[in-house]
């Protein structure tokens, strides 16, 4: 049912235009590529353009914590990924690898569930090649949701009403209100109701849906008498 909606992808919302650096790159550079371009990360490439891996603020702050680590004797360590870090001097040595990716064509949600899975605040993003595309964060993912109350009703009368609900599309009324739909009016079974409600809070964008449709005929309890 959902296959009729277009779902957005990370192409919609990602930073095309990405800083990167090589695995060579050293500390400072890295350090002066986040400050300049008031960016958080920096995604590290081959010569091909292939992510390998990505160094965050995060990354470069363990280096203040070298003392620390000194003193609790954890530097002795140094195979361990955190004292690593912190004595690390150019990219290979700092960056989390290997580089979080997704797809130029992946969904919004699916890139979402990702992050969260991953408790990770940005995604890389690959061409067909593997080759970086972009960057995707949190933020860009929200964007969604910055739709207008009319852009959703448009896609919803247009789009979604006609192909759920053909038969009763002059009788469905959608209002939207800071991006929660409310349906309401008459379609012929309560299973269409069910359905349109069910799609309609597929639409990217949407935040909850109001379904207050009434239907003519019960087709679902029906059924069930029938078993």
């Amino acid at each position: 049912m959902s296959t009729l909606l277009r779902h957005r992808t990370v192409s919609d919302v990602m930073t095309v235009r990405v800083h990167v650096a090589s695995p060579q790159t050293p500390f400072k550079h890295l350090v002066r590529l986040i400050q300049e371009n008031h960016v958080s990360a920096v995604p590290i490439v081959d010569r091909q353009g292939t992510p390998v891996g990505i160094v965050s603020e995060a990354d470069l702050l363990l280096k203040e914590l070298r003392a620390k680590l000194a003193a609790d004797g954890r530097l002795r360590n140094w195979h361990r990924r955190p004292d690593r870090k912190a004595e690390g001097v150019i990219a290979a040595d700092l960056m989390t690898s290997p580089a979080l990716t997704v797809h130029v064509e992946t969904p919004l949600t699916e890139a979402a569930r990702v992050m969260q899975q991953r408790n990770v605040r940005r995604l890389v993003v690959v061409d067909d090649r593997g080759r970086i595309a972009g960057i995707v964060s949190r933020s860009d993912l929200l964007q969604i949701f910055l739709r207008t109350d009319e852009d959703l009703r448009q896609e919803i009368v247009r789009t979604v009403i006609p192909a759920m609900v053909p038969s009763d599309s002059r009788t469905v009324r959608v209002d939207v209100q800071a991006n929660v739909v409310t349906l309401s009016g008459e379609v012929d079974r309560r299973s269409d109701a069910e359905i349109l409600g069910r799609v309609t809070r597929q639409v990217d964008g949407v935040v909850d849906v109001v379904n207050e449709l009434s239907y003519r005929w019960d087709d679902l309890r029906s059924q069930r008498d029938l078993n």
